[in-house]
């Protein structure tokens, strides 16, 4: 067991060091600088160059109590700044993943129409290529349905009940499996994961800490915007970071939302035995309503 929590708090630190620490130490670098240059000496290396000398050189420098304290605000400066991305972190995934009540309820409809009227041209277009597929003499180009159903999905896998696209694919998940087997997948994950091998969990939890990166990207991303209104060209780097989180996080959420929905695929009738509820053949709409009652305790 002492090897066993050695290894894990090796882990953590390794963690910590690389994905909050030194981004931290970079971000306390660019703050110094942007307090230092300012709008107006933007670029000027030479002016960055002669502060950092004084700093290197001048008595501070000489003096060990000067030069830990120096390094003591170095070092305090880098972990608030972490411990903000991470608290921004969380802000990002719920402005993903939630509702956000009657202030998203506007961008949620117009998400809606879109998709309702992508869905109705790619019907349209089902219908006129099984047309001409049936015609012997039909000529040009069938339509190209692939498109269309990308387009469809570019928008939500499912009909939009979010007002992001992250949330609405996550949410699709759940959809999928009560439209398939009946099953509420919110009450059923927790005892499904109690029943997975540890082979089965790990791919699940690398693309959960991948969205949890995506969104940590973008919560350093919006620090080096506020540092922006001190040194613009920081804002360029916090869009960049926020646009990329953004689309890491979209990758990242389409991954652990299929694992999810295979898991479920793979696991509902081992769910379904552990809790008194056995199948023989498959696993219908009828059984998971069954399995949903035992686990919301309906009498």
């Amino acid at each position: 067991m002492n090897a066993v929590i050695a290894s894990l708090g090796g882990k953590l630190a390794e963690r910590w060091l690389s994905g909050l620490a030194l981004p931290g130490l970079v971000f306390v670098a660019m703050a110094a600088a942007a307090v230092r240059l300012g709008h107006a000496h933007w670029w000027d290396l030479r002016l960055l160059r002669q502060e950092v000398d004084r700093l290197a050189l001048g008595p501070p420098s000489r003096s060990t109590g000067s030069a830990l304290l120096i390094v003591l605000g170095v070092v305090l400066g880098s972990v608030v700044a972490a411990l903000a991305a991470q608290s921004l972190e969380r802000l990002v995934v719920a402005l993903w993943t939630q509702d956000w009540g009657r202030a998203g309820e506007a961008l949620s409809r117009r998400r809606r129409r879109l998709w309702n009227a992508a869905m109705d041209h790619y019907e349209n277009a089902l219908r006129d290529k099984a047309r001409l597929l049936r015609s012997a003499d039909a000529t040009g180009a069938l339509p190209d349905t692939q498109a269309l159903a990308r387009a469809c999905d570019r928008i939500a896998v499912t009909e939009p009940e979010r007002p992001t696209w992250i949330g609405d694919r996550m949410l699709a998940t759940a959809v999928r499996v009560r439209a398939c087997y009946g099953l509420d997948l919110a009450a059923a994950w927790p005892r499904l994961w109690l029943l997975l091998p540890e082979e089965t969990r790990a791919p699940l939890a690398v693309a959960q800490a991948d969205f949890a990166a995506a969104a940590r990207r973008v919560g350093w991303g919006l620090l080096y915007l506020a540092l922006g209104l001190l040194w613009w060209p920081a804002a360029v780097v916090g869009l960049g970071l926020a646009v990329a989180g953004w689309r890491q996080g979209r990758g990242a959420v389409s991954v652990l939302a299929d694992l999810v929905e295979a898991v479920v695929d793979l696991h509902v009738r081992a769910l379904g035995a552990a809790l008194g509820h056995p199948t023989d053949g498959t696993f219908g709409a009828a059984d998971g309503e069954a399995v949903t009652a035992l686990l919301r305790k309906d009498r």
